[in-house]
């Protein structure tokens, strides 16, 4: 993200030059965002496409500006230099599919924009696939999809604690989705005031 153009990540990508109204679900604690833009081209990898911003409503610009300054400005966690939402732990059920290959698991880690989902399934970096989470407070399952961005195998000799599972990075999230994910990381975020999440 720039102060005048985005990254889409989307599985569904619309000409050059076509004009195109998006909701933004931005990393800060305002609401939704809109805008209207012109698409640009595919992303090098593929992974989705750019929009130069033609017009935002209702403050979004100054938004956007804000969160890219702050991204600039800030020193990036040692740790883990992509994170750009607070994420928090957590124990959400999980189905996901790729292709044939269907498996259950466990989100052990939550954020706006992706999950950590705990597994021994090897699947490519990269690849989409469809999950459906089990939010609490819900009794039925949400879908979207997703784009794995790491894997972790158990126990690197760097990192022997950590768990093999996969990065997750949502795409084309519905408003349903949206809607169930920021209510669920509010009242993550409420439930431990004095906790300050890592950023994720």
């Amino acid at each position: 993200m720039t102060a005048s153009s985005l990254l889409v990540a989307s599985q569904c990508r619309p000409p050059p030059r076509e004009i195109v109204a998006l909701r933004l679900y931005l990393p800060d604690s305002g609401a939704p965002a809109g805008a209207v833009g012109k698409v640009r081209a595919p992303a090098d990898d593929g992974a989705g496409f750019w929009v130069d911003l033609l017009d935002t409503i209702g403050g979004v610009g100054e938004r956007i500006r804000k969160l890219v300054s702050r991204t600039l400005g800030a020193e990036a966690p040692a740790h883990s230099p992509h994170r750009a939402a607070a994420r928090y732990p957590t124990c959400i059920p999980v189905s996901i599919e790729s292709g044939k290959k269907r498996f259950a698991a466990k989100a052990i880690d939550l954020s706006s924009g992706g999950a950590f989902v705990r597994c021994d399934e090897r699947l490519d970096v990269g690849a989409v696939v469809g999950m459906k989470l089990l939010i609490p407070a819900y009794e039925d399952a949400v879908a979207v999809s997703a784009k794995i961005v790491h894997l972790s195998e158990n126990g690197p000799q760097h990192a022997p604690w950590s768990e093999p599972g996969i990065g997750l990075q949502f795409i084309d999230g519905d408003d349903t989705f949206r809607t169930r994910i920021d209510r669920y990381l509010e009242r993550m975020s409420n439930a431990a005031p004095r906790h300050k999440p890592e950023l994720g």
